[in-house]
This record gives structure tokens, C-alpha cells and sequence, in this order.
């Protein structure tokens, strides 16, 4: 049996961001754990998509479309998720995400990181229907977490917890191939899920 696909995107506008360096960290994981094949990474940093207008493509579709699972990344700018981001559900299509599993990962060199998880739990699921893990993963001190060699105390303790994280991960994408082959075929007529 294949091992699933995961797309993952690193929302911070930096070309060299910590949140990409986050996405390199846990597609290593995703890979070292056996919890995916293929991981696609589109780092919105190196890899930036226009200012959304009618028409306009997603050059990631095709790995959108074949993802079991997506991971999304956002640094917290003042409070909030990064409007690269937030473009980028723009370009979705319905059946890119819906009834997938969706890991939300919150990043912060510092103390913070929760608020943009807070954010994309409360605007993003409308029309696209991703289905956030109850778990959540917010990486402070990012730098002590991701460096190469071994880390210890709360870098460590984070690194842990990732890895829990994406075994929970693992458990969604399961579930949730059985639950997208039973949607009734009715589910296409009421895509805005009001």
C-alpha cells in the first residue's frame, strides 16, 4: 500500500523564513516516520502567488488535488496570519481541500505563534471545508527546534510533541479516506455549506 501525499505550505512571505525552515523540518519527519510518501512543499516565501484575481490558477493544483493531507505554517505578524496565506485559500478549489485532514501549525521566534491557528479556525472553512485536527502544533523559539543536531528542554519537549502530532496526522488521513468515499453524491449541490 502507497504511502499517502501531503502538501505542505509555508505561509510567511520571507524567502528565508523560519516557518519554510518548519516545513523542511517536518517533511523530514513526515518521511523519517513513514507517515508519508511524496511531500510537496510550496513555500509561499520563494514561491509567491499574485494578488488573487477571477481566473487566476494555482500552479500547486495538481499536488493539491492528489494531497491525503495538507500541513499549513503561518508566522504570527502582528496578531495574525500572513495575508499570503490567506490569498493562497483563494486560489483553492472545493475538492483541493474538502473533507481532508488540515494540521495548523502557529510559528514564533518568541512566545507567541497561537493567534494565526486561532484565525484560520475561525475564517477558512466555509467554502472549502478542510477539517482542522482538534491538535494544533505552535512552535516557539522555531530556531532551537529545527537546528541540525540534538536539541534539549523545551526545543526537545517540542520536537516530541511533533512527532505525536504527525502520528495524530497519520490517523486523520485513515479516517478520512473512508469518510470522502461515503460524502453522499449530493455534497457538490451545497458547496458554500450553508
Amino acid at each position: 500500500m502507497a504511502l499517502p501525499q501531503v502538501l505542505i505550505i509555508s505561509g510567511s512571505h520571507s524567502p528565508d523564513s523560519q516557518s519554510a525552515r518548519l516545513a523542511d523540518y517536518l517533511r523530514e519527519r513526515l518521511q523519517a516516520m513513514e507517515i508519508a510518501g511524496e511531500v510537496a512543499l510550496h513555500d509561499l516565501g520563494t514561491a509567491p502567488l499574485p494578488l488573487w484575481q477571477e481566473g487566476a490558477q494555482y500552479p500547486f493544483a495538481e499536488q493539491a488535488a492528489r494531497a491525503d493531507a495538507l500541513i499549513l505554517i503561518s508566522p504570527e505578524w502582528h496578531g495574525m496570519a500572513t495575508p499570503a496565506l490567506k490569498n493562497w485559500f483563494l486560489y483553492l478549489d472545493l475538492q483541493w481541500l474538502a473533507h481532508k485532514p488540515v494540521l495548523l501549525c502557529g510559528v514564533s521566534s518568541g512566545a507567541g505563534g497561537l493567534y494565526p491557528v486561532l484565525e484560520l479556525r475561525s475564517f477558512s472553512f466555509k467554502n472549502f471545508r478542510p477539517c482542522y485536527l482538534p491538535d494544533h502544533l505552535v512552535v516557539r523559539d522555531v530556531q532551537a527546534v529545527v537546528q541540525p543536531g540534538e536539541a534539549a528542554g523545551e526545543a526537545a519537549a517540542c520536537q516530541q510533541r511533533i512527532d505525536h502530532t504527525l502520528q495524530l496526522l497519520r490517523a486523520y488521513i485513515g479516517g478520512f479516506e473512508h469518510i470522502r468515499r461515503a460524502l453522499p453524491e449530493s455534497a457538490a449541490a451545497f458547496r458554500y455549506g450553508l
